[in-house]
């Protein structure tokens, strides 16, 4: 079967090809560890729906599927470095087809996370803080204050990319200390038990569930993919970071999921207060003291932050890459004198702007006895996870196919196995607590999710009819040789000796 001729490819180019693994790392940050410490931890232990006081057992196990997960998408890494990440893994991957389409879905549903929702909670959280923190009066709209992150992170990520890491990073260092020393204090002061790592404490149900829901912290380590194009070395860095990112978050995710587990006692948390948002700025005024809880309320924002400028970075590239492949229009491969794709970066004033007006006009939000803003943040940030955990799983499933062509050996089969199962875990934990109705927030967001899932096959089919040949040769790019040799050969694309190390 012939291949249809090369499409040109239009726009801009990125910057140079100097990013590093630690560049990689920072963009993989976009879990946002010490947020999702904050806010997703406390859902893993729900009464009735999550782990509970074993908590901390429910997210190591989550971690290592998640780890599966990550190990899937770096036998892609390793083999495609492009600015489009999993949409250029999938066309070179696993068939045109399935990654143009997979593109929607991802990009679509970034939107609600990073790209989009995160800007609610941004707003939220400096809300309250400035409340709590600065004064009761004259106290700025949450909405206000959501506008004005979204404005510094598109100014960061014009400037340059690795302004925005450099940020990024920054944030990060300045956030897992107090974290850290927090859960040390209470692990030192409080009344240790190994009831929270005995899964009979609860019952293996219980944890099982908390596994599922424990999927969630990690949603968004893929984002360092997105940097392939511009490293120096993507063949190693990304897998590196992609894997790293997640076997460290996870470690931090136990130790902070045990010490929360000491701080708030067994009875504290069968009644639910883990999920109180303020339940960290508690502990950090019983086992430190107030002003070391005005840091630990501080460094979720600036994680928070990070996570943002991250997915900023991951969807203005996404959006570059389609539209330097003629899948949108070439505007969106435009770029800056600073070389970066400043028109896919704008994408985020969509997703930030319209769930900013749910948040401040949808009355179907109000069901949920949470203040709009509250109900529109939680809502997105769920239909976002949907719709990437359902590309983690389409990832994972290709990736059978890739070992079967680079004859993998046995235990990787294994390994991409547990990252297919991984996901559908993920789905179940989420849908299954009844009712099965929109009065369900989860379920609410499987309908978004649905929703975003429906745009995406509309547009594929646009391009399918109306750019065949564009479909049909997606993701070249990533395919070339830009400097970087893939794991089989040499910086010349001479055949590397068969005892190289890889």
């Amino acid at each position: 079967m012939s291949e249809a001729a090369p499409v040109p490819a239009t726009g801009g180019e990125l910057g140079e090809r100097r990013l590093g693994t630690i560049h990689a790392v920072a963009q993989a940050l976009a879990i946002g560890p010490m947020f999702s410490t904050a806010i997703v931890l406390g859902f893993v232990s729900a009464p009735g729906t999550g782990a509970g006081f074993n908590t901390a057992i429910a997210v190591l196990a989550a971690g290592l599927g998640v780890l599966a997960i990550a190990y899937a998408i770096s036998l892609f890494a390793r083999q495609y470095q492009g600015a489009g990440a999993v949409y250029e893994y999938l066309v070179r991957g696993a068939h045109p087809a399935v990654g143009v389409l997979t593109a929607g879905v991802f990009f679509m549903g970034t939107l609600f996370l990073g790209g989009g929702g995160i800007y609610l909670g941004l707003g939220i959280l400096t809300h309250d803080f400035w409340v709590a923190h600065i004064s009761t009066s004259s106290v700025p709209a949450w909405w206000l204050l959501a506008l004005l992150f979204m404005a510094l992170v598109l100014v960061l990520n014009y400037i340059g990319v690795r302004i925005a890491i450099g940020a990024m990073l920054t944030f990060a260092a300045l956030s897992f200390t107090p974290m850290l020393i927090l859960a040390f204090a209470i692990i030192v002061q409080g009344n240790n038990s190994i009831d929270i790592v005995n899964p009979g404490t609860t019952s293996v149900h219980t944890v099982f569930n908390g596994v599922m829901l424990g999927i969630l912290l990690f949603v968004g380590f893929e984002a360092a993919a997105s940097l392939g194009e511009e490293s120096h070395d993507p063949a190693r860095s990304i897998p590196r970071a992609l894997i790293g990112t997640v076997a460290a978050s996870a470690a931090f995710y136990c130790v902070m999921a045990y010490a929360i587990s000491v701080g708030l006692g067994k009875a504290a948390i069968d009644q639910g207060a883990w999920l109180d948002p303020t339940a960290l700025d508690g502990l950090a005024h019983k086992y430190v003291a107030s002003w070391f809880a005005t840091i630990i309320d501080l460094v979720v924002i600036l994680d928070a932050t990070a996570l943002a400028l991250a997915i900023c970075v991951t969807i203005g590239r996404g959006y570059f890459a389609l539209g330097r492949d003629g899948l949108l229009p070439s505007f969106f491969a435009k770029t800056s004198r600073h070389n970066t794709p400043w028109v896919g970066n704008l994408v985020i004033l969509v997703g930030g702007g319209g769930l900013i007006l749910l948040g401040l006009y949808s009355h179907t939000l109000d069901k949920f006895g949470l203040p709009r803003e509250f109900a529109a943040f939680f809502v997105a940030a769920t239909a976002g996870s949907f719709a990437v955990e359902l590309v983690y799983l389409i990832l994972a499933a290709a990736a059978i196919g890739l070992l079967v062509r680079t004859n993998g050996l046995w235990w990787q089969y294994l390994i991409v196995l547990v990252a297919i199962a991984t996901p559908v875990l993920g789905f179940y934990g989420a849908l299954n607590p009844e009712p099965h109705t929109t009065v369900n927030l989860n379920w609410l967001a499987l309908y978004w999710a649905l929703g975003v899932v429906v745009l995406a096959v509309v547009w594929f089919g646009l391009v399918r009819v109306m750019r065949p040949q564009q479909v049909a040769n997606a993701a070249a790019y990533a395919a070339q040789h830009h400097s970087v040799p893939p794991l089989d050969e040499n910086l010349d694309f001479s055949p590397a000796p068969p005892d190289t190390a890889i």
